[in-house]
Formats: C-alpha cells, structure tokens, sequence
C-alpha cells in the first residue's frame, strides 16, 4: 500500500510541475505581448484637429478668388473668341473676294491668251506678206560686186557705161532703161561696196543678167553681177550653201532661186 501511494503522489507531484510550468509559460507570452512595441494595443490615437471658424473663413475665400480668377479667365476668353470670330469673317470675305478677282484675272489671261495667238497669227501672215512685197521688189533689181570705188564718183554715170559696154545696143536708151543706182550702206576703209542698179522694166533686168554670166568686161574688171536678195533670204542662202557646194563637188545638179535651194530638181532645207 505504502508504494501505491507514493506513486500518486509522485503523480501528483509531476502534474502539479506541469501546470505550473505552462502557467509560467502563458505569463511569459501575455509579458512579451505586452512589453511588443507594435502591438495594436500600444497604438496610441491620432488627435482629431478642430475646424475652427477661421479656418473656414480662410477656405471661403480661397474657393471665392478661384472662381474670381476663373470667372475672368472666361470673360477673356469669350473676348478673345469675338475677337477671333471677327477675325476669321475679315479673312473669308478677304478670301472670297481674292477668289472672286483671281476668277476674274484667269478669264483675262484666257482672253488675253487668244488676243496674243491671234496677233501673233496675224503677224506671221504680215511679215511673209511683207517679205513677199519686198523679194517682188528686189526682181528690178541687179548687185554688182567687186566694182571699183573712187573718191567723188557718179556712180550713176559709172554704170551707165558699164552696161552700154555690155550691151552697146542700149546706148541710146540708158536712162531710160536704167532708173536708179546707189552704193550700199557707208563707206568704211578699203571695203568695196555693193551697187544696187533699179531697172525700169524686168525684162531689162534678166536680158542684162544673162549677157553678163560670162561676159569678157566682167572678166576684165572683176566684177559679178548677183541677185539682190532680202536679208532673209541671204540668210537662207548662207545655211544651205555647204549641202549646195557638197552637191556640186559630187557632180549634182545644185543651185538656188530666190531664197530656196535645189538639187536635182528637189527643194532641200
């Protein structure tokens, strides 16, 4: 009996040690979460501020100058947009109206246009006109070239007996054959001048033309009696020259009338 009690009591004796050690352990935890400086038992409260009237006021004010500042940012809007609207009226009428004389500008031109087409038409029409006239004119007409110039000579009695040597049988009847002669332009240096010779009849003209193509005075004298051609035509004659000369020297048959050349028969340009 004495051994069963003891060991109850050890039994005892033990499960009093144990609950006296979880005690100390419970006490330990609830010390350690007491002494937990984050603890939300230890959060202390933030004091509510107090709305004084002050305040408030101030406020007041604040939202009163906002709506001031922006009660004048509209007003200066508003006047910059009627502005603006004024403005931008100004600049259509200003663009209609552009639009309006530009319109108005390209009908001129057009017309204006046409008009120059016209005279320019018109123009070349005359100029060939005139230029026909004076190549019809210039059919009275012989060139001498290489004649002989003298200080203070009458050309016109110089050519005069020149052409009765040629031709004695118009000896009687010169100056009624011949209407005018003259020398070309000024007389500069030793240059020869050209003599114009108007004849007062065309068939007086060719008959004299072709006495002298081959003449013995001509020889003597070393002179040529040549067309007198319109500057246009001397023109012509100088550009076509080189395919004349290239048709010759190959044996062709190459020569000019008026301002046209011709080789075989064919009108070259």
């Amino acid at each position: 009996m004495s051994s069963k009690k003891s060991l109850a009591i050890s039994r005892n004796i033990v499960a009093t040690d144990d609950h006296e050690y979880a005690r100390m352990e419970m006490d330990s935890t609830e010390k350690a979460k007491r002494k937990d400086p984050f603890s939300p038992a230890k959060i202390t409260p933030t004091a509510k501020r107090q709305v004084t009237v002050s305040d408030g006021n101030e406020g007041m004010n604040a939202v009163l100058d906002a709506i001031k500042q922006l009660t004048e940012k509209v007003d200066t809007l508003g006047t910059q947009l009627q502005q603006n609207s004024t403005m931008l009226s100004s600049i259509a009428k200003a663009v209609e109206f552009n639009a309006a004389e530009i319109k108005d500008c390209k009908m001129q031109l057009q017309s204006a246009v046409r008009d120059v087409t016209a005279v320019k038409k018109d123009n070349a029409e005359l100029m060939e006109r005139v230029l026909e006239l004076e190549r019809y004119k210039r059919r009275w007409n012989l060139r001498i070239r290489g004649l002989k110039e003298n200080d203070g000579e009458d050309i016109r009695v110089v050519v005069a007996d020149l052409l009765v040597k040629i031709s004695p049988s118009w000896s009687s009847s010169i100056n009624q054959i011949v209407d005018s002669v003259h020398r070309i332009g000024r007389r500069e240096g030793n240059i020869t001048r050209h003599v114009i010779i108007q004849f007062t009849q065309r068939w007086h003209r060719d008959a004299l033309w072709r006495m002298t193509k081959d003449h013995a005075i001509c020889r003597e004298l070393r002179i040529s009696f040549i067309e007198d051609l319109c500057k246009a035509d001397r023109e012509t004659r100088a550009a076509l020259w080189p395919k004349i000369k290239e048709a010759r020297d190959a044996g062709k048959r190459a020569f000019f009338r008026g301002g046209a050349g011709y080789i075989n028969g064919q009108r070259v340009t």
